[in-house]
């Protein structure tokens, strides 16, 4: 069952307070499966997303004056149909429109749309405190994704830890290769495979020294001492931390979000050709999540010719296509759609290619409003937390 804490606002008028809370707590509750929870105006405040009930009228005042408490958060109103509590809540909203804050009302009648505002509340609240990882720069073509930081932080409570790469090959200097790194190959040897397991047990002890939560490393930077990370990710993202390429923020925050929200990986990638006739999009990377993939092939590096690449076949079924823009992530783009069975098998190509049916017109809004280079692929239907979310906590 989901919870959502909420400060109940009364009129003094009203007596017996605590019995009528339940009274109202108890209808949200049979019409959306949300249960509210009674909290203090100190509790509330440190939500992400504050949540007033509206239990009477004449209450327009108290909702004001927490408003004032919190002048950066995004507020939830809620409803019911009787003593007044909608008129007092609409009045309320009015107001805060007037000043510019970011406010949702959210009636009782309309309670079944509750369990969406929940889940972004608790995705917004599982993120703060979480410590992402940047590890080297972001590569130098990703030249409209590297967003501030401080935004990162004022907005949704992470910290971006910086993290040179020599750490990387530091710890790879010293580190015993335990871990076997199994599969068909096809181009790549013993050599590669001992390389691609000391890269990533020298990335899951620095991910436990910081204590990361995610990471995004700019590979690149590790092709000139004969490494590639692309094995790596693809076994940290399938043990739960969101592992990202070439130093690209905002594709990080998507696979955290993906994370958070199915407690699966996503699949970061190249868009790389249009099908403007079929609705679809050609995505394709050096590196997948295993559990993504109904079969996979050990490659090298698509780019470099060398190290050690995932070749994978997507597994078809519903994603939401994903990505965040602008230097303060406020801008978005989230698409629901489906990955289709085909396996183009291109060799002038990222090893891992998955095409991507998308709903009329949205193809042509990437073309004509582009956020940049990656997108993620996040299984399941997303778009409306992702949206809500979005609109809440980073659209400016």
């Amino acid at each position: 069952m989901a919870v959502l804490p909420v400060l109940p606002l009364a009129s003094p008028l009203r007596g017996h307070q605590a019995s009528f809370f339940e009274e109202v707590q108890a209808g949200f509750l049979r019409a959306s499966g949300v249960e509210l929870l009674s909290k203090t105006p100190e509790e509330v405040g440190r939500e992400p997303l504050p949540a007033l009930l509206f239990l009477t009228g004449g209450t327009e005042h108290m909702a004001l004056s927490f408003a004032a408490s919190v002048p950066r958060k995004p507020l939830l109103l809620l409803a019911h149909s009787a003593h007044n509590s909608l008129a007092a809540a609409l009045e309320a909203l009015a107001a805060l429109q007037e000043e510019g804050r970011k406010a949702w009302l959210l009636p009782q009648s309309l309670a079944a749309e509750l369990p969406l505002y929940a889940q972004v509340a608790d995705l917004a609240r599982k993120l703060l405190g979480k410590r992402l990882g940047l590890v080297g720069n972001p590569s130098p073509w990703l030249v409209a994704s590297s967003p501030d930081p401080a935004a990162l932080r004022e907005k949704l409570g992470l910290e971006l830890i910086l993290i040179p790469v020599d750490r990387v090959l530091e710890r790879r200097a010293w580190v015993q290769a335990k871990t076997a790194v199994e599969g068909r190959a096809q181009g790549v040897g013993e050599a590669e495979r001992v390389m691609a397991a000391s890269v990533y047990e020298a990335l899951r002890a620095i991910v436990a020294e910081e204590e990361l939560f995610a990471f995004t490393i700019a590979c690149f930077e590790l092709l000139p001492y004969g490494c590639t990370a692309c094995w790596a990710l693809a076994r940290l993202s399938d043990e739960g931390i969101p592992a990202g390429c070439e130093g690209d923020v905002p594709a990080l925050v998507a696979l955290v979000l993906g994370q958070l929200l199915g407690g699966r990986p996503g699949f970061l990638a190249n868009p790389v050709e249009v099908d403007l006739k079929r609705e679809r999009l050609l995505l394709a990377h050096c590196t997948v999540p295993f559990s993504l993939t109904e079969d996979f092939l050990l490659r090298t590096h698509f780019e470099s010719g060398m190290g050690l690449a995932v070749g994978g076949q997507v597994r078809p079924g519903p994603y939401t296509l994903v990505r965040f823009g602008g230097k303060r992530l406020e801008k978005g783009f989230f698409v629901e759609g489906t990955v289709l069975g085909e396996s183009p098998g291109r060799e002038d190509l990222c090893r891992t290619q998955a095409w991507f049916k998308m709903p009329k017109g949205a193809l042509a809004r990437l073309l004509r409003e582009p956020l940049g280079n990656h997108h993620v692929l996040i299984p399941g239907h997303h778009r409306r937390v992702l949206s809500l979310f979005h609109a809440a906590f980073l659209a400016d």
